[in-house]
This record gives structure tokens, sequence and C-alpha cells, in this order.
């Protein structure tokens, strides 16, 4: 019975790692055997049927009604009350002691040692929350951007 109860935790362990990256916004190794390679039957692979798959009816799709939309009331909204609401005491604020800390010892972390490590045999105990909301902080960098430049 022990051995068991051994078996099904460890299965229960590995089964929540995997769960706990977001192939859309990958973030750790991507080389081959790594949780981001992306090449045809890659766990990041975003061709058609592929996990990271982005057109209709794939995981990354980020269209309305999509398993990565970010408007009002989607899984990657970034207002308030959203699972990517950035602002301290949000879920996914990435400032000291935030659950999405992106510095050394902060659990989105990417510098060797870090659960987000991008080299060899880094990545797999990123959490999702690291990387669930990148495309959304990148577009936002890039619309301050214009906004800066074309504000002048």
């Amino acid at each position: 019975m022990k051995k068991i109860s051994l078996i099904v935790f460890i299965l229960f362990f590995l089964s929540s790692s995997v769960i706990a990256r977001n192939v859309c916004n990958c973030k750790g190794y991507d080389g081959p055997g790594g949780p981001c390679y992306a090449e045809p039957g890659g766990p990041a692979y975003a061709g058609p049927g592929g996990p990271a798959y982005a057109g209709p009816g794939g995981a990354c799709y980020r269209e309305a009604g999509g398993k990565a939309y970010d408007g009002p009331g989607g899984p990657a909204y970034d207002g308030p009350g959203g699972p990517c609401y950035a602002e301290p005491g949000g879920p996914a604020y990435d400032g000291p002691g935030g659950p999405a800390y992106t510095g050394e010892g902060g659990p989105c972390y990417e510098g060797e040692g870090g659960p987000c490590y991008s080299g060899p045999g880094g990545g797999w105990s990123c959490p999702s929350v690291c990387s669930k909301c990148t495309a959304v902080k990148q577009e936002q960098f890039e619309s301050q951007l214009l906004q800066n430049e074309f504000g002048k």
C-alpha cells in the first residue's frame, strides 16, 4: 500500500509541475528536452494541433472566448480583479514580495538556479503566473513606447 501511495504522490507531483507552466509565453530552457522546446513534438510547439497553437481552438488563442483572451473577464485580463493585474496586491504583481517577482529569490527569477532559468535543465518549476501575462505586459510596454515617441 505504501508503494502505491508513493507512486500516486510522484505522479501527482510530476503532473502538477507540467500544469504549472504556460506554453503560450514559455519561460525556461527551449532546447531539445526542455519545457519550452518549440519544434514539432515539443511541449511548446505552436503549429496547428500543438500545445501552444494560437489559432482558433488552440490553447494560446487570444481572441474573445480563447484560453489566452486578455479582455475583460478573460483568463489573461490585466485590469483590477483580473488574473494578470500587476499592481501591488494583484495576482501578477512582479515587485518585491509579489507572486510574479523576477528578482533573485523570487518565484519568477530567470537567473541560474531560479525556477524560470532558461539554460539547460531550467524552467521545469516556473509558475504559470510568470508567463501567462507576458504577452499582455509586452503589449503595454510597446504601447507606452509609442505614446512616448509620438507624444513628444
